[in-house]
């Protein structure tokens, strides 16, 4: 196996860092920014409001920017990533990221930074599905899971740093020079991926080329997986489960936390970042249990953690404000660990029920679905809630049932799709 060595200036010392794992390093390090642009305009509002005079319309506007491109060119990007090789795709896509961060920096207008946000969602598009069809061949197939589970635990991490860390940063330097920061580490990465990540190990790869296909991947690629069951089947499973947790998370958690549990800002925050260390701490043991004790049976696996899922959603639905702080808090950490063993085992799936040429083009044509129930559940929800209305300034929690309710409907629906996957012939 091929090793790099690495100078540490503090220590004066060499270390050596097998290939493999100096590509999942730097693979970790792009989708840490994916999930930090994902979730930074957050902090970012009130200066962007500042700066451009913005009303709050105008600034979901600019915000939604990096989520169309992103959702809209997954197809494309599994496709090509079938077709001129996952780390063509990765760079190229990186590269697009460092010159959205850096117009962003500087924007002079709010269309100025929406375009800057557009770019970023292109380049961060382009790195979820081709990380995961090069983390395949170099960790091997029993190994998938746990490279999705940390992918997804490090991803968290950058929503995390783009909370409060990303604040007080920007409270230093500023929200300008906090960009030409960002947009320099995505250079770096950028020369990174271009040096040292490859699509295969050397041995799996002919003389001259980095990636072989084996059968075209082109327009009748895209009509084969049409016309299969089991694509429709995962894509209304991902749409059900996506749809609903999102909702939660980026959208009511925070102030259902507030309104029916009376906690301040700061206390809210804290226990919605539990689902974020659910996923950081608890997807990485499911992601092992995956590939080692359940890797044969992996869709009675998904279907339990999907089952669990739908208790936590319905405690929150039936109990509510009778939960105490410690239920409350296990429910939301439990939420982001069976999340991210729900992800790790769709997408373990996926590739058993992909050839290996196409599957950057299944994952492709997949990934938008849980976007699309994004789309849908969040005005869905806010509909049902402004049917019961506010009190005062506050929903009730009668509103957040209803909402919830949905949800929970919609989790039951995915929960039955996941019974009825169907299975290549031959596999038990």
């Amino acid at each position: 196996m091929r090793k790099f060595a690495f100078a540490d200036a503090g220590a004066i010392s060499l270390v050596i860092l097998p290939q493999r794992y100096l590509i999942l390093l730097i693979l970790n390090g792009l989708y840490f920014f994916v999930y930090f642009h994902r979730v930074s305009t957050a902090v970012l509002a009130p200066y962007l409001i500042e700066a451009f005079s913005a009303s709050a319309t105008s600034l979901g506007a600019m915000s939604s920017a990096y989520f169309y491109p992103y959702a809209l060119s997954q197809p494309m990007v599994g496709w090509l990533a079938d077709r001129w090789g996952a780390k063509k795709i990765i760079t190229f896509s990186t590269l697009i990221s460092f010159l959205g961060a850096f117009l962003f920096a500087l924007a002079e207008s709010l269309i100025w930074a929406a375009f800057a946000r557009a770019l970023i969602g292109c380049g961060a598009a382009g790195v979820f599905v081709p990380a995961l069809k090069i983390l395949l061949p170099w960790f091997g197939a029993k190994a998938f899971a746990r490279m999705n589970t940390i992918l997804l635990a490090v991803g968290n991490v950058g929503a995390i740093v783009a909370s409060t860390p990303y604040a007080w940063f920007i409270q230093q330097v500023g929200w300008r020079n906090s960009f030409f920061f960002i947009a320099g580490l995505s250079l770096l990465l950028f020369f990174l991926s271009w040096q040292f990540v490859r699509d295969a190990p050397e041995a799996e790869i002919k003389p001259g080329k980095e990636t072989i296909n084996k059968e075209p991947t082109g327009p009748p690629g895209f009509f084969n997986i049409l016309k299969s069951p089991f694509y429709w089947l995962m894509a209304v499973l991902f749409f059900a489960y996506g749809g609903p947790f999102s909702t939660f998370q980026g959208l009511w958690g925070y102030p259902f936390l507030i309104d029916v549990f009376a906690f301040d800002k700061i206390k809210a925050s804290y226990f919605l970042m539990l689902i974020a260390w659910g996923v950081i701490l608890g997807g990485p043991i499911l992601g092992f249990l995956i590939d080692k004790k359940f890797f044969r049976y992996k869709r009675e696996l998904l279907s339990s953690l999907i089952a669990l899922q739908v208790l936590n959603w319905a405690a929150l639905v039936f109990i509510g404000p009778s939960l105490g702080y410690f239920l409350l808090g296990l429910i939301l950490f439990l939420m982001g660990m069976f999340l991210a063993g729900t992800l790790s085992s769709v997408w373990s799936i996926v590739r058993e029920e992909s050839s290996p040429e196409r599957l950057g083009t299944t994952m492709g044509m997949l990934n938008p679905a849980p976007f699309l129930g994004i789309a849908v559940f969040q005005p869905l929800t806010g509909y049902l809630m402004d049917r019961v209305g506010q009190e005062g300034n506050t929903f009730s929690f009668s509103a957040y049932q209803q909402a919830f309710a949905l949800c929970l409907c919609s989790l039951i629906i995915s929960l039955i799709f996941s019974f009825i996957l169907p299975r290549k012939r031959g596999k038990r």
